[in-house]
């Protein structure tokens, strides 16, 4: 039986809707792509030099990984926004804008005039996102804040330590990520509310909250075991090797640590009274995962696979990113993508979950710094001259600049 497929997707919801994206590095961009993922038209106004996102990591054409994966399908318009020139244009944006994303240190935008009061002015339906690393006030507000820096601080890379105890960053930018999801999520609620009929608002995300909030689960459990040390939920659990490889397994429950029993042939665990319980086991989870681990070695993972599989046993084998995407499933569910990007070609692409049907191309591309900035003037009503004017001021950075100095 065919799965039925919905004739409208969500992938159009948001079009007609103008996004104007200020910000850099990978929360702000992120979240401005995900509402052009849902049809919006987002506008992205860069330094003259670009966001510097385009140069983390080791660049290929001009582009970074980050610069790929969180800026496809918009446009660039790159200016100086602390000249009156500049920020004329920005306001213009603005009063034309129904959403604007911006990542400045608390203070920077209204120092730019470019704070929330200021375009509320201009256009009182604007919904209007901040997203720094601590929050718009109080003792960090201040402070310099990333993705690992707020990991280290909200206590995640201490609950990820390693086997010697050393507390470690969990990859790949969870806190970036989830940040922008979390900013999209909250932009959709207050546009849906604006066609309600109130007004714009201010939406304030920081790291910091979202790495609370992502941490709930962990907090609660650290608070009910009152002192005690951290140990699994269940057993047994992890990643053990097999003779040719690795494979997770993962026993949710009794009858599914009876199974695992069955198949490793441990059938003396089933009458064990120190593992009739998820509860007990945890207290001889180390003797459990031990045992596991001795006899899985002793196969390969395409034959643990399989018997997990006939036996509906929770389990994953552990793949490379190649691996990944010849999966089968993978492949079935078409989630990896391809995005054409002049100068690199092919480039694997990842589409928005629950938005885009399935398809080989993931359509747009990520524009070059300021490859749109004549275009974009050209809607805000500025002339050819005015458009020249303001590229032999320094102001903008034209189309041809940006392409030559990539």
């Amino acid at each position: 039986m065919n799965a039925f497929i919905d004739p409208n997707p969500l992938h159009e919801v948001y079009e007609g809707l103008h996004v104007l994206d200020l910000s850099q590095g990978i929360a702000g961009p992120y979240c401005a792509q995900i509402l052009g993922q849902m049809g919006a038209q987002v506008t992205k106004v860069e330094p003259l030099h670009g966001d510097w996102g385009r140069s983390m990591g080791v660049p290929r054409g001009g582009f970074s990984a980050i610069a790929l994966a969180f800026n496809r399908g918009k446009r660039s318009l790159a200016l100086d926004a602390q000249t009156d020139a500049g920020r004329e244009v920005l306001h213009r944006l603005a009063a034309r804008a129904d959403v604007v994303v911006q990542s400045f240190r608390p203070g920077v935008a209204d120092r730019l005039g470019l704070g929330y009061a200021t375009l509320r002015d201009l256009n009182p339906r604007l919904v209007y996102a901040s997203i720094s690393g601590f929050g718009l006030s109080g003792p960090y507000a201040d402070r310099p804040g990333t993705d690992s820096v707020v990991q280290a601080l909200t206590g995640l890379t201490t609950a990820n330590c390693d086997g010697t105890g050393l507390p470690q960053r969990v990859k790949p930018f969870i806190g970036d990520l989830s940040c922008g999801v979390y900013t999209a999520n909250a932009i959709g609620g207050a546009l849906f509310a604006r066609e309600r009929g109130q007004s714009g608002r201010h939406i304030d995300v920081s790291l910091l909250a979202t790495m609370a909030a992502l941490q709930n689960s962990s907090l609660i459990d650290h608070a009910l075991r009152r002192g005690e040390p951290a140990t699994s939920v269940t057993y047994p659990q992890g990643i053990f090797s097999t003779q040719d490889g690795y494979v997770l397994v993962f026993a949710m429950n009794n009858a599914m640590f009876a199974a695992i029993c069955r198949v490793i042939g441990r059938d003396d665990w089933l009458t064990d009274p120190r593992m009739d319980t998820p509860q007990r086991r945890i207290q001889v989870g180390d003797e459990i995962n031990a045992g596991v681990a001795q006899i899985l070695r002793t196969r390969s993972t395409a034959y643990w696979t399989q018997c997990f599989r006939d036996n509906d046993i929770l389990y994953g084998e552990v793949k490379d990113y190649d691996q990944f995407q010849e999966d089968e499933q993978v492949r079935h569910l078409g989630l990896v993508q391809t995005l054409s990007q002049p100068g690199l070609g092919d480039v694997p692409f990842v589409g928005l979950p629950g938005v885009h049907p399935a398809s080989g191309s993931a359509g747009g591309r990520v524009p070059a710094v300021g490859e749109d900035t004549q275009a974009v003037l050209r809607e805000l009503d500025y002339s050819p001259a005015d458009i020249r004017a303001l590229a032999q001021q320094g102001i903008i950075q034209p189309a041809a600049q940006a392409a030559a100095a990539h």
